[in-house]
């Protein structure tokens, strides 16, 4: 193998290494920055501060889609209980009726 050649490849395999590591610095970084949030979340909750929210959902009658239960609307006709995620699904569901 000619000189350059053997240059040359050492030059690749050596950019590859500086590639990975600067790859695995910057995951490392993210993760003990996710770490640090989620540390900062649960001191919050611990502390009463913030509540959890609730991730009950629940399926639009007019539609279908789902949606979280906080911001369902509900429409009661006559004794029963019908969920919509938004008013457009409520007026559709109305004028089909």
């Amino acid at each position: 193998m000619s000189f350059i050649l053997k240059l040359v490849l050492i030059l690749i395999v050596f950019s590859f290494v500086v590639y990975v590591f600067k790859a695995m610095t910057r995951l490392s970084h993210r993760v003990s920055g996710t770490v640090k949030d989620l540390r900062q979340l649960r001191e919050q909750v611990g502390a009463g501060k913030v509540k959890p929210a609730s991730a009950e959902m629940v399926r639009c009658a007019a539609c279908g889609s789902f949606v979280f239960s906080r911001d369902a609307m509900t429409l009661t006709t006559q004794g029963r209980a019908q969920t919509f995620c938004s008013q457009e699904c409520i007026r559709a569901h109305v004028k089909s009726a």
